[in-house]
């Protein structure tokens, strides 16, 4: 193969497109050329102030959930490849290279996983109160196994950690007008019905804009989102280091994991903002015991 038919670029074009990323930004660009598809990290979102809150970190690891479809695709187009992340230096916004290095038929997980791309949501409310099987687990983590990342099951008496944890966050910026929105979501996601909401106007210095967003001032119950975590199935990604190249291979470990939840018929949501404020994360690998670094953690049920 040394060309892309009309087809293939858009199997390839939809699949990225289908990747989850921080906010909705889809912060890469796509190339394909030759036998090989790049990937680049878009470097306009340092910049613009409407993504001033997107931490970098987080638009390394979409940029890795990208990556994942796209070698899904290239598997499902028959493409036998080679990954290349960060391949050169002089290039650091050239994220990945994969080449063509072959023809291949999928196999039948690669074909399960890339229909999986389609059906994958984000599920930010309570799963049913019906427990993920240990294998199904068990294959999650495997499929999210690659060098670089841990995947830790968060185990019943660690909850508290991570409630602790989700809560300190929100007493670090909830005075803070821009993120009163984001304190809501990351601990609705277990309590939908907790929280009360008023609407406020936010004028930004930036923009000059008003906005009328639903904010929330309250912060849940320690006790009640404990409770809550604790009846989940939990998954808790952190990086060997905070280099590119890690981040890069959590997203891919995180989109790995998510499409296997998917095509077990399972719903999952990420979380990963509040482990970006203050000491967040570090408090976090030292409640559970972790060597390496918290980059986000993956809710999944029925």
């Amino acid at each position: 193969m040394d060309n892309w038919s009309l087809g293939d670029i858009e199997v390839v074009s939809r699949a990225i497109v289908s990747a989850p990323s921080v906010h909705g930004t889809q912060p890469w660009d796509l190339r394909l050329e030759g036998t090989r598809a790049e990937i680049r990290e878009r470097t306009e979102f340092t910049s613009a102030p409407r993504f001033t809150d997107v931490s970098p970190a987080d638009r390394v690891i979409s940029c890795g959930t990208g990556i994942a479809n796209v070698e899904l695709a290239m598997h499902a187009l028959g493409r036998k490849i080679e990954t290349d992340l960060l391949p050169y230096p002089r290039q650091p916004d050239l994220v990945a290279t994969i080449r063509t290095v072959g023809s291949a038929p999928a196999s039948s997980t690669e074909l399960r996983l890339f229909s999986a791309l389609a059906r994958r949501r984000s599920h930010r409310e309570t799963f049913a109160d019906i427990p993920v099987p240990a294998a199904t687990i068990g294959d999650i983590v495997a499929a999210a196994r690659i060098g670089g990342v841990a995947t830790t099951l968060l185990a019943p008496d660690e909850a508290h950690a991570l409630a602790d944890v989700l809560l300190y966050s929100a007493d670090r910026i909830r005075h803070d007008p821009r993120h009163q929105r984001d304190i809501f979501s990351w601990t609705s996601h277990w309590l939908p019905q907790v929280g009360r909401e008023s609407v406020d106007a936010f004028h930004s210095a930036v923009t000059r804009e008003v906005s009328d967003p639903v904010i929330t001032r309250e912060v849940s119950d320690p006790v009640r989102l404990a409770a809550a975590i604790e009846s989940e199935t939990v998954l808790v990604f952190a990086s060997d280091t905070q280099e590119p190249i890690d981040l890069l291979r959590t997203g891919i470990a995180v989109e790995r994991a998510w499409l296997t939840a998917v095509d077990a018929r399972l719903s999952a949501s990420v979380l990963s903002h509040p482990l970006r404020i203050e000491d967040s994360a570090q408090r976090l690998a030292q409640r559970l015991n972790l060597t390496s670094h918290p980059q986000l953690i993956l809710r999944i049920g029925y």
